[in-house]
């Protein structure tokens, strides 16, 4: 049995589109994001979301641990059409989940000097998002600065990202999906981890 898309495809991607187009615009925003879709386990309903706006049939599908999946690749072929690939350098988007285990971000393409925007955009499943701690954002679409915390995540991961985008505007560009919610970290955001004393 193939699980539910969106009921309504035209009124449903365009209700998804917007979150995610309001997360990358505002780097670190939480935002609400609660896509009605029952995907098969392992796949959040947020995930899938992203998934079925942002993918088609040009952009190959990596996906990490816990998500490579005989159910979880039928239902992104059958309901985003993207081809599914096992090789990092070739993937458009890859899906993860924190919980078990981010792959090293230097796997995937940050892109050419001729054609920047030829890069991995990387979602990661996440158990929460929270605002009132974490790494501290600044840039593009951030006033001032902004905290973003995500489960799951370590320094080591921070740490990668901020490598990822030292040749802007080469780099990753990263969603978080969380229970009914929604982040990003564009390529174009400063990232500054949490100072220990």
């Amino acid at each position: 049995m193939t699980e539910a898309a969106f009921a309504n495809p035209a009124q449903e991607l365009a209700l998804a589109f917007r979150p995610i187009l309001d997360a990358m615009a505002n780097p670190g925003r939480i935002q609400r994001f609660a896509p009605l879709l029952s995907p098969p386990p392992g796949l959040s309903a947020e995930a899938a979301a992203v998934a079925l706006t942002l993918c088609d049939f040009q952009t190959p599908i990596w996906l990490g641990q816990g998500l490579r999946t005989p159910a979880v690749e039928h239902y992104l072929r059958f309901h985003a059409g993207a081809p599914l690939t096992r090789v990092a350098s070739e993937a458009f988007f890859v899906f993860a989940d924190a919980n078990q285990g981010v792959p090293p971000l230097e796997l995937f393409p940050k892109g050419t000097s001729e054609y920047p925007d030829r890069s991995a955009t990387v979602i990661i499943q996440t158990a929460g998002l929270r605002s009132d701690a974490g790494i501290t954002l600044r840039g593009p679409g951030i006033l001032a600065e902004r905290q973003l915390a995500v489960d799951g995540l370590d320094e080591d991961f921070w740490r990668q990202m901020i490598v990822s985008r030292m040749d802007f505007p080469l780099g990753i560009d990263v969603i978080f999906v969380g229970p009914e919610t929604i982040a990003a970290v564009p390529r174009s955001t400063q990232i500054h981890p949490v100072e220990t004393v």
